[in-house]
């Protein structure tokens, strides 16, 4: 029900705002990457995965990337006229990078993936800030 709402508010911005040219402002997306295996990984009991590339994957293309930090954190923005599919579940959190690279008993394949979370509010402030729900990996 939420992102029904959620999909009809920034279809009425894009209405309202008019055309392709129009910014609906900025997407802000921002976590921890795990270096572990797993479904859901908690974050809070696992070790983090510095120098991980992280991508902002949207309906297959992507759409922004960061690199995690010596503590694993990262933060990433895009144009939330090129993330709308974040609204209906479109978009994920990917790293391709190999968890070997953190770990080297973990391995050299497969993938971390996270669906995206977070409040409905500030988007009207122009800024829309999300969390990943959560890291699953995925072997290859």
């Amino acid at each position: 029900m939420a992102s029904k709402v959620v999909l009809l508010l920034v279809a009425a911005l894009a209405c309202v705002l008019g055309g392709a040219e129009a910014k609906l402002g900025r997407l802000v997306v921002s976590g921890v990457v795990p270096c572990k295996t797993g479904s859901l990984i908690d974050i809070a009991t696992s070790p983090v995965f510095p120098n991980a590339e992280v991508e902002l994957r949207c309906a297959g293309q992507v759409v922004a990337g960061a690199t995690t930090n010596t503590n694993g954190s990262f933060t990433m923005e895009a144009d939330l006229t090129s993330a709308l599919a974040a609204f209906i579940g479109r978009c994920s959190l990917v790293v391709d990078t190999p968890l070997i690279k953190c770990d080297a008993q973990l391995p050299p394949a497969g993938k971390l993936v996270s669906y995206l979370q977070g409040p409905l509010t500030r988007l009207l402030g122009g800024i829309f800030h999300l969390f990943p729900a959560g890291f699953s990996f995925h072997g290859r």
